[in-house]
């Protein structure tokens, strides 16, 4: 038998050995392996789902498959096990029966852990692999954020194109999943892989992210779009107005957009009431930026709600977090401990820094005080 690159008669012996197995199960392979390894892991390959028509158990099917795995770690050239790996990848994500979506993701996970980090087939076998686990509803047992993500393969060599087409499978899972926080981190880091010059891709991406974004519950903060090369291109159109509104507008301004747009809200899949609810949130925010106490008349009139709704809708409000105070029925006004603030400026920078400033001397203060005790 013929081994590429000097590799050792192992592969032979385990080749052959997985070539008998599974005609011991009804495979229909031939007896007689080809001269060729990679050719005859190929036939091998193209049978292993066999192991999954029977009633083997649970720990077999795993134990056979994982046998597959090492063999096709270090069997050859980067080409053929590049090969090796895909047709491995392809060939098990295609299975759908639930029963066996568990055993699959976990022998196609062993294998991404096993080869090298270096290998381009790693790109296609995450890509099959978030297309289990999605269909298993586990996506987070394979990714654990967008930093480790870089760090385990998208810093690695790859062409700009794969990476952009697997950022954007991974959200679009995300999503499926329910996991539309995590999903806006992949959106963005796919922005952030465009430059002004992508064209029309890159838009429709940027127009994906700021509809995501909008009809998100959990996100707030939509300034750092507004910094996006992609986001940046659609300026001067009623996207980026609506963005802009989302970032620093109140409730008033989202009204008067929408009486001009409302075919726009509805081509972008948005909810017209979530966005009117949405920007309540928003503007209450940015009252509490200007103000640490706020009278419920004029929470009632940016929001637009009767004196009745005031109370519930400030309980709701600090449910989220996004506002923290008091409530003084008696005085009927709102007292502001903190707030999360929808844009950052240069001012805001400069009252942080001061305060830093200010805390340093309070510490170097006490610290020579402390000398004296």
């Amino acid at each position: 038998m013929c081994f590429p690159n000097g590799s050792s008669s192992r592969f032979y012996h385990e080749a052959l050995e997985l070539r008998s197995y599974l005609r011991s199960i009804g495979a229909s392979l031939e007896e007689n392996a080809p001269e060729n390894i990679e050719e005859d892991m190929l036939e091998i390959i193209s049978k292993c789902d066999a192991c999954l028509e029977t009633d083997l158990s649970d720990t077999d099917i795993e134990s056979f498959l994982c046998s597959i795995v090492s063999v096709i770690i270090g069997i050859g050239t980067v080409e053929v096990e590049s090969k090796l790996v895909t047709e491995f990848s392809q060939k098990l994500s295609k299975y759908e029966e639930d029963r066996f979506s568990n055993i699959i993701l976990k022998t196609l996970w062993l294998l991404f852990g096993s080869v090298d980090p270096k290998l381009p087939a790693r790109f296609q076998l995450y890509s099959d692999i978030i297309d289990v686990a999605k269909r298993n509803k586990q996506l987070l047992l394979v990714y654990e954020g967008i930093e480790s993500l870089n760090k385990s393969l998208l810093s690695i060599n790859h062409i700009k194109k794969q990476k952009q087409s697997l950022l954007r499978q991974l959200h679009s899972a995300l999503i499926e999943n329910g996991h539309s926080e995590l999903a806006a981190e992949v959106m963005v880091e796919l922005l952030r892989n465009y430059t002004a010059d992508d064209g029309k891709q890159a838009k429709d991406d940027a127009k994906r992210c700021i509809a995501s974004a909008i009809a998100d519950p959990t996100t707030f903060l939509f300034e750092p779009l507004l910094s996006l090369a992609p986001v940046i291109s659609l300026q001067s159109t009623p996207l980026h107005e609506l963005l802009v509104i989302f970032v620093s507008g109140n409730l008033a301004n989202y009204l008067d957009f929408y009486k001009g747009h409302k075919d726009l809200i509805k081509s972008l899949g948005l909810d017209h009431n979530a966005n009117i609810h949405k920007m309540k949130l928003l503007t209450v925010m940015s009252l509490a930026e200007d103000s640490s106490i706020i009278s419920f008349e004029t929470i009632q009139q940016q929001v637009q709600v009767n004196a009745e709704q005031v109370e519930p809708f400030l309980l709701e409000l600090f449910g989220t977090k996004l506002v923290r105070g008091r409530m003084d029925q008696a005085a009927k006004k709102v007292n502001i401990s903190s707030t999360m603030y929808r844009t950052f400026s240069k001012q805001r920078w400069q009252m942080l820094r001061d305060s830093f400033f200010s805390w340093r001397s309070c510490l170097s203060v006490i610290e020579e005080g402390m000398k004296t005790v």
